[in-house]
């Protein structure tokens, strides 16, 4: 396997960690895979987060929203990866949300771009920017749009 190809299936590896994680809301896994500067663009919250404390606090009260007994969904579609050296960035669309206790979907379409740096202890997040596509006439998102 050439090194290019080695590291990209790392950051896949990487990426599909980050899943695993989120969706049993097991926090200390999720924030292992970042670096301590790592600077967060969230869909939900605060304009930025600097800094694995700081958005250790945002996880936490994106957790808070998961209703007990319920299931977390967090589905990468048409991810692509690129290297280049130490670093290396990777984006895509993710359906995102959670089952409720009731059962019922509560489900959206997130954009994703997941920057990384290749550390010692392996590849890091250190830069993450979620977001979702909103209509300027009326300032709502796009609640409808899907790949």
């Amino acid at each position: 396997m050439t090194d290019t190809k080695h590291h990209e299936t790392a950051l896949r590896t990487l990426i599909q960690q980050w899943v695993d994680a989120t969706c049993k809301g097991d926090l200390d896994a999720v924030m292992a895979l970042y670096t301590p500067d790592v600077v967060a663009f969230d869909a939900i919250g605060a304009l930025q987060h600097k800094g694995v404390d700081a958005y250790r606090q945002h996880w936490e009260m994106c957790l808070s929203f998961m209703p007990p007994g319920g299931e977390m969904i967090m589905e990468p579609h048409e991810v692509t990866v690129s290297v280049g050296g130490d670093i290396a960035f990777a984006h895509y669309v993710s359906r995102c949300g959670c089952i409720d206790d009731k059962g019922e979907q509560q489900i959206g379409w997130l954009r994703a771009t997941v920057c990384c740096r290749n550390m010692p202890e392996g590849w890091r997040i250190v830069h993450e920017h979620y977001s979702s596509p909103f209509d300027p006439q009326t300032m709502k998102i796009a609640e409808d749009l899907a790949p």
